[in-house]
């Protein structure tokens, strides 16, 4: 039994745990004019399993949580992230050139949507570039560029 704790309490050591470290923080999230639109709470839980996202619109009072884990089993990170609309989005993927980046379908009307959201350290800041395409990832148009800026 001694040993089952510690595996438990050991479980989300090494660093691909902190891979998406650089995103952990208090933020005011603006675009890149610097209008402001939320604020994000993003903390490590679940003994360093788990990077929990709060965010909260600055437009409307929506809120919306994440869960970002490494799936060691796969070798990739997953988020899910759901919104108090009834939205849910699950993504998958990892660290490419220093950035997070994660991917995932979602349907609008019946059809599928591809999503990429990129994670990337910008000096102080980190930037969040969320991507969708409808046509199977020929174009892509950007449904959200926020920049994070601690608080």
């Amino acid at each position: 039994m001694h040993f089952l704790v510690t595996l438990l309490v050991a479980a989300c050591i090494g660093p691909v745990y902190n891979q998406f470290d650089f995103w952990v923080g208090s933020w005011r999230v603006t675009n890149a004019h610097g209008k402001l639109l939320g604020h994000d709470y993003v903390t490590k839980r679940l003994k360093n399993c788990v990077v929990f996202e709060e965010y909260h619109d600055a437009g409307d009072p929506s809120v919306g949580y994440g869960l970002t884990a490494y799936d060691a089993a796969r070798r990739q990170w997953h988020q899910t992230f759901v919104d108090d609309s009834g939205f849910v989005l699950k993504l998958d993927g990892g660290l490419r050139d220093g950035a997070m980046v994660l991917e995932g379908t979602d349907y609008v009307k019946g059809r599928p949507r591809l999503n990429r959201g990129t994670w990337s350290k910008q000096g102080d800041a980190v930037e969040e570039l969320w991507q969708i395409s409808m046509d199977g990832g020929r174009t892509w148009k950007t449904r959200f560029d926020g920049w994070f800026r601690r608080m």
